[in-house]
């Protein structure tokens, strides 16, 4: 007869597992804060990319046309009509995601020459959940000027160029701004004077209130 001996076998105690939670409990409470500002990191950077590109854009748009353009509320042809400035923000049309073609509504920057002789408008890349602001002033005496502003969906913090102030980034930011429609910021209009600057103007910010220049 075969005689079949039983280990003595024991599992975890309370404490131990205790212990274990208590780790994760650590780990998860050093971890999640940090995933969150890199996913905030991320998205304002996004937007960054954004004010950037349409200084690019803008520029392409002068070199055509002698002046500066704006964005547009809601897709639209290359091939349509300059209908004015308004706020392009993906998370209200779709469509604004992609940029706009002869034969697909999109995104673009538009504007008018001073003669008002010749209309043009340029496609632009906004990205899914991105919101651009671009604000032109133009006048008979061949002066153009714009602000330009950008601000992810999900980002807190919104960012603006001012064309006649060359290689300097505006900044404002707000912990109420994620997840609300609209560039949330207060964009600052366009004006033709000389080096102007928006810095230290409201823009909604908070707990600082102004536009800031970037270091």
């Amino acid at each position: 007869m075969i005689k079949i001996v039983k280990r003595n076998e024991k599992g975890f105690t309370l404490i131990e597992l205790m212990i274990v939670i208590a780790i994760i409990g650590i780990l998860a409470a050093i971890a999640v804060p940090q995933f969150m500002t890199y996913r905030m990191r991320a998205y304002n950077s996004a937007a960054k990319a954004t004010v950037h590109n349409l200084k690019a854009d803008n520029a392409n748009l002068n070199s055509e046309l002698g002046v500066y353009g704006h964005t547009e509320a809601v897709a639209a042809l290359l091939s349509d009509g300059d209908v004015g400035h308004a706020e392009s923000d993906c998370t209200d049309d779709t469509a604004l995601v992609a940029p706009a073609t002869t034969d697909a509504a999109g995104a673009r920057l538009s504007g008018i020459n001073f003669a008002g002789t010749r209309e043009m408008s340029l496609a632009i890349a906004l990205g899914t959940n991105m919101i651009a602001d671009a604000w032109d002033d133009n006048d008979a005496n061949d002066t153009s000027a714009v602000n330009i502003f950008a601000r992810h969906f999900k980002g807190d913090t919104a960012y603006g160029i001012d064309s006649d102030i060359e290689n300097t980034l505006y900044t404002v930011s707000n912990p109420n701004f994620p997840n609300n429609a609209g560039l949330q910021a207060t964009p600052i209009q366009a004006t033709l004077t000389q080096d102007d600057d928006i810095d230290g103007i409201g823009g909604n910010g908070l707990p600082t209130e102004e536009w800031t220049k970037l270091p």
